[in-house]
């Protein structure tokens, strides 16, 4: 089961590759209504680590009373993070323990810059780096120095049309089949349909729509509204997929 949580879709990077920011939806900030929902959340999913991403959550002006109220009611969950220098900021000032999950993207953050978030104390559980080219791979072996103690992972990027990841995405692949690569480098490896993510994601043969949702009762989104989702597009379905790509994937 995965329950996740778009605390709110504003972001201060604009990777060319996101397809989930939507400024229309805007994150409830009434704490009263936070903790009642964060209390359902532990009530209808007991024991399911909550996944928090955006957007970069920590933009969110009530972040820190958001982790109170997890840790309040004893609710497992991960932050979905950026790790910007703005994001940082923010987490210097939180006292409650939280963990995060950093995604770096190389399109909005300088290499130098890398050195100066990681000297920040974090509890940091993994690191995605964001396949976007092959300068991604200087980052890649940069957050290695950085945190050697912690898994870091090389990602790639979405396409859903842009025109531009799509290239990325046929890079990676070629570099995750590399036997010399592969000495060096943890590809992320998730498998959907008996194929590699990012396969199914450049497969022009393959799409989803018109085929029963894979993650049909298992997946639960819920918006900055609060609303809940079965779809990560942030629409409801009736168990049959009506896209052609799947973020999921």
């Amino acid at each position: 089961m995965q329950v996740e949580w778009e605390v709110t879709l504003k972001c201060n990077y604009r990777c060319v590759y996101c397809t989930n920011l939507d400024p229309s939806l805007t994150p409830v900030e009434d704490h009263a209504v936070l903790r009642s929902f964060i209390r359902s959340l532990g009530e209808q999913y007991p024991g399911v680590e909550v996944f928090v991403f955006g957007g970069e959550p920590f933009i969110h002006p009530h972040i820190g009373y958001i982790i109170e109220c997890f840790n309040e009611f004893g609710i497992p969950f991960v932050i979905q993070t950026n790790f910007s220098r703005k994001s940082v900021k923010v987490m210097k000032t939180i006292t409650q323990p939280f963990m995060i999950q950093v995604s770096i993207h190389p399109t909005e953050v300088k290499l130098k810059t890398l050195e100066q978030l990681f000297k920040t104390p974090a509890n940091i559980r993994i690191i995605d780096v964001m396949y976007s080219g092959k300068p991604a791979l200087e980052y890649y072996f940069k957050v290695k120095e950085l945190a050697p103690d912690t898994a870091v992972y090389l990602t790639p990027v979405t396409d859903f049309g842009d025109g531009v990841s799509n290239v990325a995405l046929l890079e990676y692949n070629l570099l995750k089949r590399n036997p010399t690569y592969q000495k060096f480098i943890q590809f992320e490896h998730i498998q959907r349909l008996g194929q590699d993510r990012s396969d199914l994601w450049i497969d022009p043969d393959f799409t989803p729509r018109g085929k029963p949702c894979l993650y049909n009762g298992k997946y639960f989104l819920y918006g900055p509204n609060l609303e809940l989702y079965n779809c990560c597009y942030r629409t409801k379905h009736d168990g049959i997929c009506n896209h052609d790509k799947c973020f999921l994937m």
